[in-house]
């Protein structure tokens, strides 16, 4: 895989989800602005995360009207997490050959945020993305396994006995990852 960015970017379009490249933060945050937009977004609740910080997109959010909820801080994670229109998060890894993230939730990265709201947003630099599921296995091998570990891959998707696939029902049916650098 020559250039891993463009194939993982590749892969989740042939998913159906949508794959960005950013310059910087400021491009993602305005690619963030402007799906909540968009989407007439009234709540977004993301995960308290360091990278997501330096992101800057929660004031511009509520000034545009949108509530920002960080995981860390809501009172009743669930409820607020059931009914925010975009959740957040940024990724450990990405992987080119299968469109996938790979996702560790623990203390201010709750699970709900990435399967709940119907429109979910990843944000992660561009050279975490790796070629192989197996390279993504390796990166653990010989380390601590965090507790949770979870591999997306694109729009959730549910498929009953006669075969028929339905995009969306049991998690988010819109993902957008935006690879930074």
């Amino acid at each position: 895989i020559e250039d891993p960015p463009a194939r993982f970017i590749e892969e989740l379009e042939a998913l159906g989800g949508h794959g960005e490249r950013a310059g910087s933060l400021e491009e993602a945050r305005e690619y963030v602005l402007n799906l909540a937009r968009e989407r007439e977004a009234n709540l977004l609740v993301r995960w308290d995360a360091t990278y997501l910080d330096e992101l800057g997109v929660d004031q511009p959010l509520r000034e545009a009207g949108v509530e920002v909820a960080l995981w860390r801080d809501l009172p009743d994670l669930r409820e607020m997490v059931a009914r925010a229109d975009i959740g957040l998060s940024t990724a450990t890894w990405a992987i080119a050959e299968t469109g996938s993230l790979v996702l560790e939730h623990g203390t201010g990265r709750g699970r709900s945020v990435t399967l709940l709201p119907p429109t979910y947003v990843a944000i992660l630099p561009a050279d975490q993305v790796l070629r192989t599921v197996p390279e993504a296995i390796q990166k653990y091998v010989g380390g601590t396994l965090p507790a949770n570990v979870c591999f997306h891959t694109g729009p959730s998707r549910s498929g009953d006995i006669e075969m028929s696939l339905v995009v969306g029902m049991h998690g988010p049916g819109d993902v957008h990852v935006i690879l930074v650098g």
